[in-house]
């Protein structure tokens, strides 16, 4: 009995499908004999054009019936006549039975099912030189309704001749008095290459608000970046000191924004495992925007460019100086405001620890209204206005500098540890240039400064003139044992500069009874300077505890040269510094002159001049008139 009855079944199910087929056919023969689409293409192409787009069917149009009507569309190319144009090879559009068969049909509930195309193409063109090109463009829109009921996007495509793009997404949208009132997109996902990017939107456009959150992946930028160059040529990806900069980046971020007012945006950038907080706020009302960075640590080594490209091609590293700076200000059409603060910032061999700084800035104009820092145990602030609306960017720097110690400084720059004590400065400086040594070149300025509690290890100054007062046959005693280096007294100075040169000028110090004056000129792009100094004793000793001085050396001016290198250019770490040799030997030799005379021409026990030979008398003239006696 049971298998008669699933038997029955079975054949009714046949007739019932064969029934249903056969009038599915009978009607869209019916259909088709009634209606031909193709004679609505000027209909369509014109409605087109009254909304500003031009619209071409090449191809035929043709009705579906089975498994749901439908309407099949080929070749058809599309314009805005400024931006955008495209080619769609095939579109489906397939109607729902049930809301047909209701009829209640309105802009709010489409009898469209879903929307399907294939292998369509799209070009997006503006004035800047990078167009973008979509191709094999895969779309399904199901569900497809304008009431605020959930439909799905599936979106694939290629972009940059064969960079794969998808996008995937559960959306909404509602329609009231014929204007679209809220567009939302939850839980989307796009993935562009390796880049994956997840997250929701709702826009509420009666109350003018968006509000959304989107979030990355781990992104290695620099391996994208380079993926993309093989598409795009053009595109040169950065040169870093570090393989593993920009290897693993990702961000969080929230948005509310309201397109005509206040807008605010909560980001959450981790860039290979250092994270920033960034908050910004844009009032369009007031064209003003905000943006603060905070972060505990920067390792700023790794992002520079690497000392290989820095030698080999000076004159480009680091190209374009100013252009990060740049960036928030001329991307926002009014006022914008930046500040940053960083716990850390590390150098190749040194820190900068308590960053901070506020810049604001007009289109071209930007000024930078704090800087401040601690670095080598000290402190620095600045000032600074930069002006980038000429070919080459410009700028007035107003820097000052407290407590700087010099022994951490050299050695951090120049591997130098010579010198020793705390450096102060205030200078106003102005420059030009789009790199680093462009602007080298161009620097003129001038301030003052002072180092407290110098030293100069390289050699003690206040041996080197008893020795040279040993050699001038003085007859005291001096010390035995002498401190290495020389401990001066504090040094005052004026800076400036020109022509790419640093020039340090009427500097004087001292140590002892030994006073010392003189001028350097510091090569910034060549990395050398050379000191030139004289030195003063203004006394019968060198210091309370030194040597007796020769009669002939007190208040004598004897120079010394210090020459030396810093930065890529120093090999070896020291510096050298001589007293002037011609000075010297002129010295030695009228002490000579003198120690012969005192010799020959006198008594040996009272050392009073001898009269009455004419040999004599002629010796003693010819040594008074090389000593400078009358």
């Amino acid at each position: 009995m049971e298998n008669i009855s699933l038997s029955r079944l079975m054949k009714w199910l046949m007739t019932a499908g064969l029934t249903l087929a056969v009038i599915a056919a009978l009607l869209a023969m019916i259909l088709s004999s009634l209606i031909d689409p193709n004679d609505y293409k000027s209909d369509i192409e014109n409605a087109a054009q009254q909304k500003g787009i031009k619209l071409s069917i090449e191809g035929d149009l043709a009705l579906k019936v089975f498994p749901k009507l439908g309407v099949a569309v080929t070749n058809i190319n599309f314009s805005d006549g400024q931006n955008i144009a495209g080619h769609i090879p095939e579109l489906n559009i397939n109607l729902g039975w049930l809301a047909l068969v209701s009829g209640n049909l309105s802009l709010t509930n489409l009898p469209i099912d879903s929307i399907s195309l294939a292998k369509a193409t799209l070009q997006y063109s503006t004035a800047t030189p990078l167009p973008l090109q979509f191709d094999q463009i895969e779309l399904t829109l199901n569900d497809l309704s304008f009431n605020g009921n959930d439909f799905n996007i599936n979106l694939s495509a290629q972009v940059l001749k064969g960079l794969p793009l998808s996008f995937s997404s559960t959306a909404q949208v509602n329609i009231q008095d014929q204007k679209v009132s809220r567009v939302a997109v939850r839980n989307f996902t796009f993935v562009a290459d390796e880049i994956t990017l997840k997250g929701s939107v709702d826009a509420d456009l009666t109350r003018q608000e968006i509000r959304g959150s989107v979030a990355s992946s781990s992104i290695n930028l620099q391996k994208q970046i380079s993926t993309i160059q093989k598409h795009l040529p053009i595109f040169t990806p950065p040169s870093m000191s570090s393989n593993k900069a920009l290897s693993n980046v990702s961000f969080k971020s929230e948005f509310n924004i309201n397109p005509w007012g206040y807008s605010q945006y909560s980001h959450k950038l981790v860039l290979d495992g250092q994270t920033f907080d960034i908050d910004l706020s844009a009032d369009q009302s007031t064209n003003q925007m905000s943006i603060y960075l905070k972060g505990k640590s920067l390792k700023l080594v790794d992002y520079l460019p690497s000392s290989a490209q820095s030698t080999n091609d000076g004159t480009q590293a680091p190209a374009a100086i100013f252009a990060p700076l740049a960036v928030p200000f001329m991307l926002w059409g009014g006022e914008s405001n930046v500040e940053l603060a960083i716990n850390n910032i590390q150098l190749e061999s040194f820190s900068v620890t308590n960053f901070y700084g506020k810049a604001s800035g007009y289109r071209n104009q930007l000024r930078l209204s704090s800087l401040t820092a601690d670095i080598f145990g000290g402190h620095i602030n600045a000032v600074a206005s930069i002006d980038l609306s000429g070919s080459t960017p410009s700028f007035r720097l107003v820097p000052s500098a407290y407590d700087i110690d010099l022994s951490q400084a050299l050695l951090a720059m120049s591997n130098s540890h010579d010198f020793t004590g705390y450096f102060n400065m205030d200078a106003t400086i102005e420059g030009s240039g789009a790199n680093i040594y462009e602007i080298q070149k161009s620097l003129l300025g001038n301030g003052q400064f002072t180092v407290v509690t110098p030293s100069y290890r390289g050699v003690n100054i206040e041996e080197t003139i008893c020795q040279a007062t040993a050699l001038f046959g003085n007859r005291g005693s001096s010390p035995q044992t002498w401190s290495e280096g020389t401990q001066l007294n504090d040094i005052t100075g004026n800076l400036g500069f020109i022509n790419g040169k640093m020039l340090l000028t009427d500097m004087t110090t001292g140590t002892g009874n030994l006073k010392l004056s003189g001028q350097s000129e510091v090569q910034l792009v060549e990395q050398n300077y050379i000191l030139n100094a004289t030195a003063v004793l203004a006394g019968a000793t060198s210091s309370n505890n030194g040597c007796r001085v020769n009669k002939r050396l007190q208040n004598q001016v004897i120079p010394f040269v210090c020459k030396g290198s810093f930065g890529a250019n120093n090999n070896s770490g020291q510096s050298g510094c001589t007293p002037d040799q011609n000075v010297i030997g002129g010295l030695l030799k009228n002490s000579l002159l003198e120690q012969l005379g005192e010799k020959y021409l006198t008594a040996p026990d009272t050392r009073a001049p001898i009269n009455g030979d004419s040999i004599q008398d002629a010796l003693k003239g010819f040594f008074k008139k090389k000593l400078g006696d009358s």
